[in-house]
């Protein structure tokens, strides 16, 4: 009878150890677009993005970022281009809440954009010249149907619409600036080494959830690329803070951690179910044209459930470029960018990956 288990200990060995790994399920969806940050609609139909470059007409003609493109565009899901020429020359946010139009901002101005290219609302965020004050990133508020910015001055800061300011803060606040699905909450965050707060426009009350790291890469808001850390029902937000993998109610009572990540993890977003969050990890070496500096490449994408006691697994491999968006296009599938390790932005691309269950 030993002799018998045995035998079968050791074939049970032999075939879990050959068995191949899973494959992942990765696909390519804009090799003729040099693109990043896509933001989905709520269907996963649509997919906005920022296609991307140096040599901007109107730039300076140097190396600053005035000569950085940013052309919002609009592909379908299987990559199909919708837009056949840039419906903006601004960097993207998201989308209104009907999905009809897309957010855009750039150099103090923002924009509401639809899908064909018509302004439906422009205008220009004040003061945005004077640093360390200046705001440049706007989002869309649900419930108001207003645009929203952070905007910084000596005395305070100020939740700020194009019509009037609608609350107070003592502390700064952050310039990302992330509304819940429902309208009720507005997430503030700085894009580096910050504080997560969360005002709550119904109670007119302010939370702190504690330090959040969106990407390790202390460069990564310099594209202006986005995130999202709401679950769709706005009850929790998911993010990094520190090594953990957190999940937190609004005010701040309820806070589990998920996992430890390392400390050189980002991009945290909960599923459209909730029942899944998805982030992104890194590894940090020389850029290849200036040592001095790190590019953190070899990211890869991992999911994992948010039940209690749960492991982490990839669902993509390895990869050589970095990566700065990552969202859910819908509960089985991500999409996001990868920017390789190449001067002046020219070679980024926009994946989706299957994530089995």
């Amino acid at each position: 009878m030993i002799r018998i288990i045995l035998i079968i200990w050791v074939v049970s060995l032999v075939y879990f150890c050959t068995t191949p790994e899973r494959p992942f399920n990765e696909i390519l969806l804009s090799e003729s677009e040099n693109a990043y940050n896509p933001i989905p609609n709520r269907d996963g139909r649509l997919i906005a993005y920022v296609r991307t470059g140096w040599d901007r007409e109107g730039g300076s003609g140097g190396t600053g970022r005035s000569n950085l493109r940013s052309e919002v565009m609009v592909m379908g899901s299987d990559g199909t281009l919708i837009t056949q020429e840039p419906i903006g020359d601004a960097f993207l946010s998201g989308w209104s809440a009907d999905d009809l139009n897309l957010v855009c901002y750039r150099d103090g101005q923002y924009f509401i954009l639809s899908v064909d290219g018509r302004i439906k609302t422009k205008g220009r965020i004040p003061n945005t010249e004077d640093y360390p004050n200046r705001t440049e990133r706007v989002s869309y508020l649900p419930g108001l149907e207003s645009l929203v910015w952070s905007q910084n001055e000596d005395y305070g800061a100020f939740i700020q619409t194009p019509l009037a300011p609608i609350a107070k803060s003592s502390h700064g606040l952050g310039e990302m600036i992330i509304p819940s699905p429902d309208g009720r909450y507005i997430a503030f965050t700085g894009a580096q080494k910050s504080k997560l707060h969360v005002y709550d426009l119904q109670n007119d009350s302010w939370s702190n959830l504690g330090s959040v790291t969106i990407h390790p890469h202390s460069e990564w808001d310099y594209i202006k690329p986005s995130w999202n850390p709401w679950f769709s029902d706005s009850s929790r937000l998911a993010f990094i803070s520190g090594s953990a993998l957190v999940i937190v109610t609004p005010d701040g009572q309820n806070r589990q951690i998920v996992t430890d990540v390392g400390n050189k993890a980002g991009l945290a977003v909960p599923s459209p179910n909730g029942q899944l969050v998805a982030y992104a990890t890194f590894e940090d070496r020389p850029r290849k044209m200036r040592e001095d500096l790190k590019f953190w490449g070899n990211s890869t994408l991992w999911v994992i459930s948010t039940t209690t006691g749960a492991k982490p697994y990839s669902v993509t491999g390895k990869n050589q470029d970095t990566t700065y968006c990552l969202r859910w296009l819908s509960d089985n599938q991500l999409v996001f960018d990868r920017i390789a390790d190449e001067p002046f932005y020219r070679k980024s691309r926009i994946w989706k990956a299957e994530v089995p269950r």
